[in-house]
């Protein structure tokens, strides 16, 4: 099986990193050969950013979060 990995800076995007990732999920779901990672980047933003990018990482296995 091939694996992606998705690496998003994640600067200024506390509003539209979840829509980013519904969006990721919803095209992978229809790729059954793939398998797939996210990483998520908070790239010194000053939003919060970090809080979604956690929420996100505990409840989805294929979600990974990196604070910088």
């Amino acid at each position: 099986m091939t694996r992606i990995s998705f690496v998003i800076p994640c600067y200024c995007s506390e509003k539209t990193i979840p829509i980013v990732i519904e969006e990721i999920h919803s095209i992978m779901r229809g790729n059954t050969g793939y398998d797939y990672e996210i990483i998520l980047v908070n790239d010194c933003s000053p939003d919060n950013v970090w809080e979604p990018i956690r929420t996100l990482a505990l409840h989805n296995p294929h979600i990974f979060g990196i604070s910088l």
